[in-house]
């Protein structure tokens, strides 16, 4: 399945065709400069023939995007030997993003930065086979099963879900551990058998556990018997034991992954991971233009500094960057008896404040990639690391 949409497409299938129209270059380049993820500019220059474009600065900025969304070896048969120098910022930032979604509002995958990858995934793993189950019966492959998405706090996990449950054509559940656990003997596993059967009775459904560790954490034997007895349930329900389960699928997001029992990686339970992993350049800066888009801001405000000074922030520490810059900026605005826009000086000291909140799970998980991969359960969390080490 494609990274790009229909309409990106559209625009490089025109662009292909027409090589010698300037302006058809220009349009893909603006439709990249604004890219979720790097992973799209990728997949759209990948298509388009460098030789092709005569202007040198079309080709400095289809190179410098791809620089920027860590694409360095497509990026140089893009780069040509420059014998002048050409003005910054030749296409300018395109002021018509849509504001960040609220925590309530219905959401796709179009308002998450970043991540397509993932939703690549989602979409083939999830979605499809709830929108085609025909084809699936066709190939013996039943409608359900388990994915788990794993990584830093913050980084669109339970954003994922929220997306997925706009554009699955499914009953979406989301189970919580606080909502299920229970002081009293047999209260939470009476909770969970209960959630199972109403899911069953509304196939097709996503069950979506967050925080899903609290729920399925590695059982200790002759410990406590009450977590223990909580997961078993948890377990019998998810293998259908009493009833059928095909048509009901799992998703359980986690930033412990390594904490689960080794149980729930058995086919059928969370048989499938998807590593999230904190946003790119491309994202960030995609973040963070949503963060902004209904925001009193300086229209001349150059993302770019910010964005190389975040490497590591979650989507949440964007937000937290884009609330503290704000607070000074209202700062700004009630001494001086009017508005003052944001402003570089507002990030400058707002990024002396704020600081990623990654770190410690990054170092915490390179040590499994490391030493605890031995199924390869985490190559592509050791993927992420190879690179984000350079």
């Amino acid at each position: 399945m494609s990274l790009l949409s229909s309409d990106v497409q559209s625009v490089v299938d025109m662009t292909k065709a027409h090589p010698g129209v300037d302006g058809l270059f220009h349009a893909l380049l603006v439709v990249l400069e604004n890219a979720p993820d790097g992973a799209i500019i990728a997949a759209a220059l990948t298509q388009v023939d460098p030789g092709q474009c005569q202007n040198p600065q079309h080709r400095r900025r289809a190179a410098e995007l791809l620089d920027r969304s860590d694409n360095p070896d497509l990026a140089r048969q893009w780069r040509i030997a420059e014998t002048a120098s050409f003005p910054d910022n030749v296409i300018p930032l395109h002021d018509g993003a849509a504001a960040s979604p609220a925590a309530g509002d219905a959401i796709s995958f179009a308002d998450i930065g970043g991540l397509e990858p993932v939703k690549d995934q989602v979409r083939r793993k999830i979605i499809k086979p709830f929108q085609t189950p025909g084809l699936f019966k066709a190939f013996k492959r039943k409608a359900g099963g388990g994915v788990l998405m794993y990584g830093p706090p913050g980084c669109g996990k339970t954003m994922l879900a929220r997306a997925l449950a706009n554009e699955c054509n499914a009953a979406f559940v989301c189970v919580r551990a606080a909502e299920i656990l229970d002081p009293f003997v047999g209260v939470a596993e009476k909770r969970l058998a209960e959630t199972f059967r109403n899911a069953r009775m509304r196939k097709p459904t996503v069950l979506f556990f967050d925080e899903v560790e609290a729920l399925a954490q590695r059982r200790q034997f002759g410990g406590n018997d009450k977590v223990n007895t909580v997961v078993s349930v948890l377990l019998s329900e998810m293998d259908g034991i009493s009833a059928s389960n095909e048509g009901l699928l799992f998703l359980g997001a986690t930033n412990l992954p390594w904490s689960l029992d080794s149980a729930f990686r058995r086919p059928g339970r969370f048989d499938r991971s998807i590593f999230v992993p904190p946003p790119d350049r491309i994202a960030r800066k995609f973040v963070l233009r949503r963060l902004l888009a209904q925001r009193p801001h300086d229209k001349t405000l150059d993302l770019d500094p910010i964005v190389e000074r975040t490497s590591g922030y979650s989507g949440a520490d964007l937000e937290a960057l884009v609330e503290t810059a704000t607070d000074f900026a209202i700062d700004d605005s009630a001494e001086a008896n009017d508005i003052a826009p944001l402003s570089k000086r507002h990030f400058a000291e707002a990024l002396k404040e704020c600081r990623p909140s990654t770190g410690e799970w990054l170092t915490q998980a390179k040590s499994y990639s490391d030493y605890g991969n031995q199924d390869g359960l985490y190559d592509d969390l050791k993927d992420f690391l190879s690179r984000y080490a350079r």
